[in-house]
């Protein structure tokens, strides 16, 4: 009897499961004094030694978000998906948030909770670090699959250097944290979330109620308004990343690049440019998608994630 499918490409018994059952299992992990949740699924035992996959998600979103494409990829190895401090199930909080500090919790996961070498895939924050931490061979990463990579940077680059510190302090003057909060207070909203979302998936004709949930929930906890402020008074200050040109050209290990053709948040143009500064870069450009490949059509990105890793070695 066929199984019925899920106009995404998921089973469609498996997508009417809550999606707490489709992350796997869920821990806490205390890094540096701040709680940080993370999942994760076993794979079936004939495929154990394989590396293992970690999962990093996007600004604004949670390790829920692969909540579609987790259980795909643990068909072939175990999976591990991890929340970044600030967002989703972590704690809250001011932090001296960026690339920098995101890139030690992830290698202290893999540290001290994989402990083997690992295959990396992220989504637009995510890749950034994913990128920042496999240009050093010594984190024993075997592989990173990068999605929708926003190159942060390069706006500092494209100011004049004599500019730079005048524009900068001008920015971080005029984001006073009582404007801050009166502005986190509209953003969570949910008409006003789902607005966002639907310029994120572009191939979804409406936004879900759990996909809403999901990006909502973490704007109500304990603290989420304190890094709010801190985090947007840190993006696009020096520092925050690094360009990613010139962390693309360090990478050793073979790397693919999914971006949705129709990207309204990190245009698709910068992909190429990107991708030719290492030829160990894959370019995949997707026709009809959008910011959130995984989560529009995880069925494509585990096909073309699978054939691309059959292809670059046995990992």
């Amino acid at each position: 009897m066929a199984i019925a499918q899920h106009p995404r490409g998921i089973n469609a018994a498996m997508a009417l499961q809550p999606w707490s059952q489709r992350i796997g299992s869920q821990r806490c992990w205390i890094w540096r004094g701040w709680q940080i949740r993370y999942s994760f699924w076993r794979t079936v035992p004939e495929n154990r030694g394989r590396s293992p996959l970690v999962l990093l998600h996007g600004f604004g979103a949670a390790l829920e978000h692969w909540r579609h494409l987790m259980p795909l990829l643990a068909q072939d190895r175990d999976v591990y998906a991890l929340d970044l401090l600030g967002f989703g199930g972590a704690r809250k909080g001011s932090a001296e948030f960026g690339v920098p500090l995101w890139t030690a919790q992830l290698s202290d996961f893999l540290n001290l909770v994989v402990r083997r070498p690992v295959i990396l895939l992220g989504n637009s924050l995510g890749s950034l670090v994913c990128a920042n931490l496999g240009q050093d061979p010594k984190n024993r990463v075997e592989a990173i699959a990068l999605m929708s990579v926003p190159d942060v940077a390069q706006r500092q680059a494209m100011l004049p250097k004599p500019l730079r510190p005048i524009v900068n302090g001008l920015e971080r003057s005029a984001m006073q944290p009582w404007l801050l909060k009166l502005i986190f207070r509209v953003a969570r909203r949910p008409f006003v979330l789902k607005n966002w979302l639907k310029l994120a998936y572009p191939s979804w004709p409406d936004i879900d109620a759990e996909l809403l949930a999901i990006v909502q929930a973490p704007t109500l906890d304990q603290d989420a308004a304190q890094a709010f402020v801190a985090l947007s008074r840190r993006v696009g200050q020096p520092g925050f990343a690094p360009p990613m040109a010139t962390v693309f050209a360090k990478m050793p290990c073979p790397i693919l690049l999914l971006w949705g053709e129709q990207d309204r948040f990190v245009p698709v143009a910068i992909a190429p440019q990107l991708a030719a500064v290492n030829p160990r870069i894959t370019l995949k450009i997707l026709p009809g998608l959008g910011h959130c490949p995984h989560d529009e059509a995880p069925a494509l990105i585990y096909e073309l994630f699978s054939q691309w890793l059959e292809g670059a070695s046995e990992l």
